[in-house]
């Protein structure tokens, strides 16, 4: 299955929200609206989309509890996004904390190791990372590319001129995103003083 489509089915909004309260139906709706742009606001965090639907789900029912108590909220989709990077970035540094294993745990844990399936793996992990460092329209012109469709194509459809200034919009779209992900990468592997 799909892994989106996968965590698509993960996602679910609990109605009432946690204080009992109906949840407002354009906060649903809001919520499907930014779900794969949340999802990739996690990847970029976590480096995985597991924890995706939880984030969301909490976000929605903050906002529920937020209106629940008068509160106004003038854009879900704004809120909600914020509300799931802040999220997302805590868990980022609560992951961040030392954890010490045993050795004996480790060599356990070990086991065999199947290089091409572990490389396979890891390459689509960073393809995901990548993906999320693209912006909307990077996005869509990588998945097009990936299905085979020529410069030509892509140009008439997202309003180039010509495959030319297609290819070279992509480009820089890919030089961007590349910074992105070096920055991401090398973010994680700096070693967190501890305070």
């Amino acid at each position: 299955m799909n892994q989106r489509k996968d965590a698509q089915t993960r996602f679910w909004i609990r109605n009432p929200d946690s204080l009992g309260n109906l949840v407002d139906q354009r906060l649903i709706e809001a919520a499907n609206r930014v779900w794969e742009r949340a999802r990739l606001t996690v990847i970029r965090y976590l480096a995985e989309d597991t924890e995706a639907p939880e984030i969301l789900e909490a976000a929605v029912d903050s906002a529920s509890r937020a209106l629940g108590n008068c509160r106004s909220i003038q854009f879900f989709e704004a809120y909600l996004l914020r509300s799931v990077a802040r999220e997302a970035i805590r868990r980022y540094r609560r992951s961040q904390r030392l954890a010490y294993v045993d050795t004996a745990d480790l060599d356990r844990l070990a086991g065999p190791v199947y290089l091409d399936l572990d490389s396979k793996l890891d390459d689509a992990k960073r393809i995901e990372i990548l993906r999320a460092c693209m912006d909307e329209h990077g996005r869509t012109m990588y998945d097009l590319r990936v299905l085979g469709l020529d410069w030509g194509y892509i140009a008439k459809l997202m309003g180039y001129a010509d495959a030319h200034s297609a290819e070279v919009q992509f480009r820089k779209k890919i030089d961007k995103a590349l910074d992105r992900f070096r920055a991401y990468h090398k973010s994680r592997s700096k070693p967190q003083r501890s305070e």
